[in-house]
């Protein structure tokens, strides 16, 4: 039995959480915010989003998205998917390249891919080693994309600056060394949560039974 499935539905929700991440990430306010509580006055207010050069893994209805939501920020978008997107590539002025060369010149890589046998544990060490110490990474797909304890062995030996994580290896996570590293951005895998976003789900799947049963 189908009921039928519209992709995209919470795409917007995806996409700002990400947005957030990158902004979040780039001026140091999650680090900062931490150590103000802590009684640490730290000044140092990171870099500008404007101008990066961003790599998009997955360009599908969230990665498109993201694309539009960065428009205002004259970044330099490397991307890479599996399918081939040549015009829309064209059209707005992407860069479709390797992953291995998004790893190397970007200063942010998010990923949206879905998690399948070629992407499970996409990001580990071979990874973090190609990408610059300055940069960072980001995951609101699927937590097993990005190796874990790879990660913290990256940012423990500063091979890149910091992640933003909405997704983990095990869900829900409640006690990971994750957790302790002043670099690491994590929420509760909440980026397609937004009201709007659960009300257009709802309404999606409402109206596949309605077109399953009657129509």
């Amino acid at each position: 039995m189908h009921f039928g499935w519209t992709g995209g539905v919470n795409k917007q929700s995806v996409a700002e959480m990400t947005l957030c991440f990158m902004i979040a990430l780039q001026r140091n306010l999650y680090a900062t915010s931490i150590q103000m509580r802590q009684g640490t006055w730290n000044k140092s207010g990171g870099s500008q989003l404007y101008g990066k050069t961003i790599g998009i893994i997955g360009v599908g209805h969230v990665g498109k998205q993201v694309i539009e939501l960065l428009k205002p920020f004259n970044c330099q978008i490397l991307v890479n998917d599996i399918i081939d997107q040549t015009d829309y590539y064209q059209a707005n002025n992407l860069t479709f390249v390797e992953k291995d060369a998004i790893y190397k010149a970007s200063d942010i890589i998010t990923i949206h891919t879905p998690l399948t046998i070629d992407t499970h544990h996409l990001i580990d060490r071979s990874v973090f080693e190609l990408m610059k110490s300055s940069a960072f990474i980001i995951n609101t797909a699927r937590g097993n994309i990005i190796h874990e304890m790879d990660l913290l062995h990256a940012l423990n030996q500063q091979l890149i600056s910091g992640a933003a994580l909405d997704a983990f290896q095990i869900e829900p996570l409640t006690d990971s060394p994750i957790f302790e590293h002043p670099n690491v951005f994590c929420t509760p895998h909440i980026g397609g949560n937004a009201v709007e976003a659960v009300l257009s789900m709802g309404r999606s799947a409402i109206a596949h039974l309605i077109d399953y049963f009657i129509t």
